[in-house]
């Protein structure tokens, strides 16, 4: 299963996430090292109930059918501002997102690792 989410992950833009008893949105995301990474706060994409949680449903869909490719549970964990792992994620996610520059000040930077992969 970690070969699939790796591959439906890192093909994907969007993945569909939802937190414990919300339903799933889509959210643009990065994947690094065996994570997704994505971004919310005032003036992002709305994650509702995600950066409150502790875990989350994450989905892949196809592009070309919009199909599911693969469902999995993920913990979520967020990355620390100047942290060495914020560096490292910011230009990737800021490079990722299509419109606008997020606002670092109030931007929430959430780590999802696909449950099991520690």
């Amino acid at each position: 299963m970690a070969d699939l989410i790796t591959e439906a992950a890192r093909k994907a833009g969007v993945l569909w996430i939802a937190a414990p008893g919300r339903t799933p949105v889509p959210a643009w995301q990065v994947w690094r090292d065996g994570r997704t990474y994505v971004l919310t706060g005032p003036g992002e994409q709305d994650l509702p109930g995600l950066a409150d949680a502790a875990d989350c449903e994450v989905v892949a869909r196809s592009a070309d059918t919009g199909g599911r490719i693969a469902t999995w549970r993920a913990t979520v964990e967020r990355v620390e501002p100047d942290s060495d792992e914020w560096r490292e994620i910011v230009p990737a996610l800021t490079a990722a997102r299509l419109n606008g520059h997020p606002d670092w000040t109030t931007a929430v930077v959430l780590r999802l690792t696909p449950a099991g992969a520690g």
